[in-house]
């Protein structure tokens, strides 16, 4: 009983200690949500942590966006080789599936434009290249050419011949001349007549077309992809890296997802981390209360 006596102060104050420290560790944590005595909140609800889990996922977005991972860090992790690479074989890839695809233009087409829109860009083509090919024909100066090319075929054909006595430039440009004006006159009056079908008979060609067979006729090589991956890597994303990274907020994104984590993946989630501490403070408690017991034995026996 005396032994009892002795030690039952020690074992008190190791089990006080152990069960503050236990309940103020659960208080960091639990309870996870307020608990409500009618309208009031009871104190010390919900624990610390979810209670500042705002404030918490600002401090910890501040310190990982601007200490731990800087817009600089990141720029320079950027690895441009492995990003080209990337991006050729992606590409690459991507374009082996288009050359066996039986899918036709059109129908590619309508995937992502509506039926009215996808009408209305036909016809608008149609109408540009029309009018394109009658500018270029009428500005060839077809009276011109009639001229100089028609005065060379004739005196290649008469040459060495009696005509070529009686025929000579002025005569030849006099019958060529009203000729060349005759057909540039009637490309001005007739050419989009004419050339439309055409155009439209091209279109429509295309349009029925696979977009496999239209691909198969392009010669694109995996390494000719590489190189014009490069290219476009160089002039357009490489000096635009740093406008890119300033865009990605890695403080908001970190802070957002820790206030969109529920409470108990929060805890789970330090737990994880910290758990051996956080079971060594509990057991530093009892350790203290322990030694506190002890020490109080000592000053009674004094």
């Amino acid at each position: 009983m005396e032994i009892f006596k002795l030690i039952a102060g020690p074992l008190v104050g190791a089990l006080i200690g152990y069960f503050t420290n236990f309940i103020a560790v659960k208080m960091l944590f639990r309870p996870h949500h307020p608990v409500m005595l009618g309208s009031r909140r009871l104190p010390f609800t919900p624990g610390l942590i979810p209670k500042r889990k705002d404030e918490l996922a600002g401090a910890i977005g501040s310190a990982v966006g601007t200490t731990l991972l800087t817009k600089d860090d990141l720029a320079e992790a950027l690895p441009a080789d492995s990003i080209k690479q990337t991006m050729s074989n992606a590409l690459w890839n991507q374009f082996c599936e288009v050359k066996e695809s039986v899918l036709s233009v059109g129908q590619a087409a309508t995937a992502f434009l509506s039926e009215t829109q996808y009408e209305n860009m036909c016809n608008q083509l149609e109408d540009t290249l029309t009018e394109r090919a009658v500018e270029a024909l009428c500005q060839m100066n077809i009276s011109e050419i009639i001229i100089t090319e028609g005065t060379r075929a004739i005196k290649e054909k008469v040459q060495g011949t009696l005509l070529a006595m009686m025929v000579n430039d002025q005569l030849i440009q006099s019958i060529a001349g009203p000729i060349g004006d005759e057909i540039q006159d009637y490309i001005e009056r007739n050419g989009e007549t004419k050339i439309r079908p055409i155009i439209a008979g091209e279109l429509m060609r295309l349009e029925t077309g696979t977009i496999g067979s239209l691909a198969r006729q392009l010669p694109l090589e995996q390494e000719q992809m590489a190189q014009l991956v490069d290219v476009f890597y160089n002039k357009c994303v490489a000096g635009s890296i740093e406008k890119i990274v300033e865009e990605i907020d890695v403080a908001g994104i970190i802070e957002e997802k820790i206030k969109d984590m529920k409470v108990e993946k929060l805890e789970e989630l330090i737990l994880s981390v910290m758990k051996k501490e956080l079971n060594a403070i509990v057991n530093l408690g009892a350790l203290i209360g322990l030694v506190i017991g002890f020490l109080n034995l000592l000053i009674s026996f004094l």
